[in-house]
């Protein structure tokens, strides 16, 4: 019985202590020191919110634009507007006993929590970022103070920084806006979409000389049409909200001055697609144009000064090869004469290399100017490389004789084929032993060797010659470069023989490189061209038949302003056994021609009173010379030359000097279709 009644006065007194408690609570509630109650034994914890006098407060509160709640010191939510809930998108029960550390971003938690405990002691502010329900982050700054009745707590203010950072962005973005503006090349408008200004750069306020804006923009910029001077450009596309790009506009500059501009517009859209207004730049082209206008100029100039140049080679050639003709013809009549003094055969051998030199520069001058100016033409054909080559070692038998030089040719036993010009690549090999034999001293050696390697042929050019300094290796082939260059010329040349061979091997879709180990060890040059399998392309050149008769004796008139050359070409054409009469002009040719009916007439181009050209048109306009061959014989070599003899009438057109085997090929009767050039 003890223990029972022990345990019954236990229960009493507890019941007692809670009689009291809840007695205290009703006196709290009534005495309007609770806001709310928190049954802590539930789960999760239930919070109660008490109506009491103070209702119009609360009113207030919920009636607020900014969230407001009250916070244990731990955080814990006690109590909130809706404008809280709203905030952080939950319903009220989701936020009510919980604490909010969990919709603060993690960063933001040692300021939050800084915040709790200062607000206690005194009002406090802070900037963290709030996580809403739905994980989006906002900016927020909260205000904390303590409650200064009912629980140990605190009053938050919640205040959302989310449209003032977009201002505040979109104020950045208006600064970051005009400073570019103000700071870009181009002139920049921007108007509505009726065309009025609303806002300009520097440069475009520079450009029109005034404020634009909210003028029409047609009024203060008067742009006229590039393509057609004083003619409005029309901007009605532009209006429509039309993109414009590269449009060219003029513009007259305060003071009269004309800009030359560059056009391009495009519609203003927001983000909704309506379309506000239209951006346009005017891009100053003024100095562009400027420039176009000089580098045309100065091209023209230097056309001119280009063809000035050419024709002044050509007259040079001409001039050049004027004397040579009848040193050409002397020697040939020499030739034929048998010459028992043997210091007259050295002295006649001298004057036949010197006169060969003298032809070769000038062929080489004109040569460079047409390869320079893609004048030049390839007969391109299916060729043995070997015998390309031996003709090139050919022409340049007399400058290795001269020399004493020993010149060793080696090649393959099976044919090498390329498709080229044979007698270009013979020019090519023959301009290289040409200049292994001049820069080689007496009794050198000489090699040239044609192999083939990886679908190419390869030409090798070696001599023992005084070498090439490594620094000159990539100029020897530059136009007019001579490696030993000294004030006698013992060597003679214009430095344009490699020249030519760079050049010429190009064209032919090839490579040439030079070698050499150094000063006196000797050089090496390297010609490499495409092999070709393929079938025969074009004919093969004819061979020459040294044994060919001349033929039958003919009729021959030449006319010729030089009256040494066409006397002595007239006597070497006597020795063949040919009739020969001359002419100093163009009348006094025809009239000996209709008085002497020629079969051949050798007409020079450039002759007094009546040009070649003339004559020839006057003569085959007649029918008792529809027989007559006519060949031009002239200094002038150009391709314009040649292809304008044609077409006045000549049958082939010869540069002077002309051989005795050249000329032998002109002594036959005429045939039908017969041209040469």
């Amino acid at each position: 019985m003890s223990d029972a009644l022990a345990a019954a006065q236990r229960e009493l007194e507890e019941l007692r202590l809670r009689l009291a408690e809840a007695q205290e609570t009703i006196r709290a509630i009534q005495g309007g020191e609770v806001d709310a109650l928190v049954i802590s034994d539930a789960e999760p914890p239930r919070v109660f919110t008490l109506d009491a006098a103070d209702k119009p407060y609360r009113l207030l509160v919920e009636q607020m634009h900014h969230g407001a709640a009250a916070l244990a010191i731990d955080g814990v939510v006690l109590a909130c507007n809706n404008q809280f809930t709203r905030l952080l998108r939950c319903e009220q029960q989701a936020v009510l006993g919980l604490p909010l550390q969990q919709h603060i971003d993690p960063p933001g938690l040692p300021v939050f929590e800084a915040l709790l405990r200062d607000g206690l002691a005194v009002l406090s502010e802070g900037e963290v970022m709030l996580r809403r329900g739905d994980g989006e982050r906002v900016p927020i700054v909260l205000g904390v103070r303590a409650l200064h009745e009912g629980v140990a707590g605190v009053c938050l203010l919640v205040v959302d920084l989310s449209e003032q950072k977009r201002r505040e962005r979109l104020i950045a973005d208006e600064a970051t806006a005009r400073a570019i503006l103000e700071q870009v090349a181009d002139a920049v408008v921007v108007c509505d979409i009726e065309g009025t200004v609303l806002r300009a750069s520097r440069a475009a306020h520079d450009l029109c000389g005034t404020n634009p804006l909210f003028q029409r923009f047609d009024r203060v910029f008067a742009l006229t049409r590039h393509d057609e001077p004083g003619a409005r450009v029309d901007l009605a596309p532009v209006w429509r909200g039309e993109p414009v790009r590269g449009l060219e506009v003029r513009c007259d500059r305060p003071g009269g001055k004309r800009a030359e501009l560059m056009l391009g517009a495009g519609p203003l859209v927001v983000a909704g697609g309506e379309r506000l207004g239209v951006v346009i730049t005017l891009t100053d082209i003024t100095s562009l144009r400027e420039a176009e206008d000089e580098l045309r100029r100065r091209a023209s100039e230097l056309q001119a000064v280009d063809r000035r140049k050419d024709e002044f080679l050509a007259m040079l050639a001409h001039e050049l090869r004027n004397p040579l003709s009848p040193i050409q013809s002397s020697l040939e009549i020499m030739n034929l004469q048998a010459l028992d003094d043997p210091l007259a055969n050295q002295c006649r051998d001298v004057i036949e290399r010197q006169v060969q030199q003298l032809t070769r520069l000038v062929d080489d001058l004109l040569e460079v100017s047409r390869i320079n100016t893609g004048k030049i033409q390839l007969q391109m054909e299916r060729i043995e490389l070997g015998a390309a080559v031996m003709r090139g070692i050919e022409t340049s038998r007399p400058a290795i004789d001269a020399k004493g030089h020993r010149l060793q040719f080696a090649c393959p036993p099976d044919p090498v084929w390329v498709r080229a010009d044979p007698t270009r690549i013979a020019q090519v090999i023959g301009n290289l032993v040409n200049n292994a034999a001049k820069y080689t001293e007496i009794g050198g050696d000489i090699g040239v060797r044609l192999e083939c390697e990886d679908k190419q042929a390869v030409i090798r050019v070696r001599d023992s010659g005084i070498g090439i300094p490594q620094e000159m290796l990539a100029e020897v082939f530059d136009l007019f470069t001579q490696v030993h260059r000294s004030l006698d010329r013992s060597q003679g040349g214009l430095g344009i023989g490699l020249a030519l061979v760079k050049r010429l091997v190009t064209i032919h879709g090839g490579q040439v490189e030079a070698h050499s180990d150094g000063p006196g060890l000797g050089s090496e040059f390297v010609v490499r061209l495409p092999l070709h399998d393929g079938e025969r392309v074009g004919p093969e050149a004819p061979r020459a038949d040294k044994a060919a008769a001349t033929g039958p004796s003919l009729r021959v008139l030449v006319i010729d302003d030089n009256r040494d050359a066409a006397e002595l070409l007239a006597a070497l054409l006597g020795m063949l056994g040919h009739k020969v009469e001359t002419a100093a002009d163009g009348p006094t040719g025809i009239t000996t021609a209709l008085a002497f009916a020629p079969q051949l007439v050798l007409c020079d181009i450039g002759l007094p009173l009546l040009d070649g050209y003339g004559v020839v048109a006057d003569l085959r306009a007649r029918p008792e010379f529809a027989a007559t061959r006519f060949v031009a014989l002239t200094g002038y070599g150009r391709a314009e030359d040649r292809q304008r003899s044609q077409a006045s009438g000549f049958h082939a057109h010869l540069i002077k000097p002309v051989g005795l085997a050249k000329l032998k090929t002109l002594l036959r009767p005429p045939q039908t279709g017969d041209v040469e050039a």
